[in-house]
C-alpha cells in the first residue's frame, strides 16, 4: 500500500500534493488543475477544480496497480465533503477513528470531521473508481448570514451550522437520479476550459441543491419518500418492461407500483425523467404503436384489437387513436391496405 497525505482546501492542493507523490507533473488549464497518472502507478487522473464559495470539486477517475490510502491533513478545520461513488468501491474513516465506512457503487456519504481531524480514503488496487467530492470551506460559505436563523431551525443545522467543527458527522445513503445526471453532464462536457469552468461553477450548485434535497428525503421513512435513487432506475426499466409484456391487461398504476416495488411518486418521477411520460401517457402510447401494427399487419376485428391492446371501450380507443393519428383505426387500416 502507498500511502499519501494531502492537503483538504484549496482543492488545486490536492492535485499538487497528488503529483508530488506520485512523482508526476499536473497541468492548469484555466482554473482546472489535473494530474494523469502514469503506466507504472494506474490508469486514469485525477481532476480538481475551486469553484465559488468556498466550495470545490475534486473527481477521481482511476485504477491504481497498488493499494492507495489518501489521507487528508490540515491543522484547522476540515472541509464538508460530500463523497459519491459512481463506479467501482471506497472506504472512508474519519482520521481520529478506526470504524470503516464502505461506500459502493450509487451510494454517497455527507462527512464533516470533528476539531482538526481529517478524512481517510482508501482506494483497492485493479479496481476502476469513479469517485466525485464536492468540498466545502463551512466558513467561507456562511457568506449568506441573513439565512442564518432560519438554518438554525431547520434539519440542515446539523450539516451547514457547525462551522467551528464541534461535532462529526456522518450521513450514508444511495443518491439520487438528479444527481446522477450531474455527474453524467460533468463527465460529458468537452467545451474549452473557460466555458467549462462556468459550466463546473453550476454543477457545484446543482450538486448542493439536489443533495440537501435528497437529505432532507432520506430523513423520511422508506414509504414517504419521493426522490428517486440512482440504483431504483432499474425498477423504473422493470415497470416498462411489464407494461409492455402485459398491455393485454388492464392494470392500474397501483399494480405497476407493487410489481416493481416502487411508491407512486417515485415510479411517476422515473417516468417523467427517463421517458419525459407519465405513466398513463407512457401505456397509452404503447398501446396505440401496438394496435397500429395489428391494425397493419393482422385480420383482427377493430373489438379484437381493443382487447388486445387491454381496453374494454370501443369507442374510447376510437377516440384516442384519432386524436393520435387525425384518423379513425378504420381508415388507418384502409389506408394501408392500398399502400401494399
Amino acid at each position: 500500500m502507498i500511502t499519501i497525505k494531502v492537503n483538504s482546501l484549496p482543492v488545486d492542493l490536492v492535485i499538487k500534493d497528488l503529483a508530488a507523490a506520485f512523482q508526476l507533473p499536473f497541468q492548469l488549464n484555466c482554473r482546472e488543475y489535473l494530474v494523469e497518472l502514469s503506466e507504472n502507478i494506474g490508469e486514469g487522473y485525477i481532476k480538481a477544480m475551486m469553484l465559488e464559495s468556498g466550495l470545490g470539486i475534486i473527481e477521481y477517475h482511476c485504477k491504481f496497480k497498488m493499494d492507495v490510502e489518501i489521507q487528508f491533513v490540515k491543522d484547522f478545520t476540515h472541509p464538508l465533503k460530500f463523497l459519491y461513488c459512481t463506479k467501482g468501491s471506497f472506504v472512508h474513516r474519519f482520521s481520529n477513528e478506526d470504524k470503516l465506512h464502505d461506500l459502493q457503487e450509487y451510494q454517497q456519504a455527507i462527512v464533516a470531521s470533528q476539531d482538526y481531524n481529517g478524512h481517510v480514503i482508501s482506494l483497492k488496487k485493479n479496481q476502476e473508481v469513479n469517485l466525485y467530492s464536492l468540498e466545502m470551506d463551512r466558513e467561507r460559505f456562511m457568506l449568506y448570514d441573513e439565512c442564518s436563523s432560519e438554518l438554525i431551525k431547520s434539519d440542515l443545522n446539523d450539516i451547514f451550522g457547525d462551522v467551528l467543527a464541534k461535532n462529526s458527522f456522518y450521513h450514508e445513503g444511495y443518491y439520487s437520479l438528479a444527481l446522477a445526471e450531474v455527474f453524467e453532464q460533468i463527465k460529458n462536457f468537452n467545451d474549452n476550459y473557460f466555458l467549462r469552468t462556468i459550466f463546473m461553477i453550476s454543477c457545484g450548485y446543482q450538486l448542493l441543491g439536489n443533495q440537501i434535497a435528497q437529505y432532507q428525503d432520506d430523513l423520511n421513512n422508506e414509504e414517504n419518500r419521493h426522490v428517486l435513487r440512482q440504483y431504483e432506475v432499474s425498477r423504473v426499466r422493470e415497470a416498462v418492461q411489464f407494461i409492455h409484456q402485459n398491455i393485454e391487461k388492464t392494470n392500474t398504476i397501483n399494480d405497476i407500483c407493487k410489481e416493481v416495488g416502487l411508491t407512486e411518486t417515485k415510479l411517476q418521477e422515473g417516468f417523467k425523467i427517463l421517458y419525459n411520460s407519465t405513466i398513463n401517457n407512457y401505456i397509452n402510447d404503447v398501446r396505440l404503436n401496438l394496435a397500429s401494427q395489428l391494425l397493419r399487419s393482422t385480420n383482427f376485428n377493430i373489438s379484437e384489437i381493443v382487447y388486445k391492446v387491454g381496453l374494454t371501450s370501443r369507442s374510447y380507443f376510437s377516440k384516442i387513436f384519432k386524436e393520435e393519428y387525425q384518423i379513425t383505426p378504420t381508415e388507418y387500416r384502409q389506408m394501408h391496405i392500398k399502400n401494399t
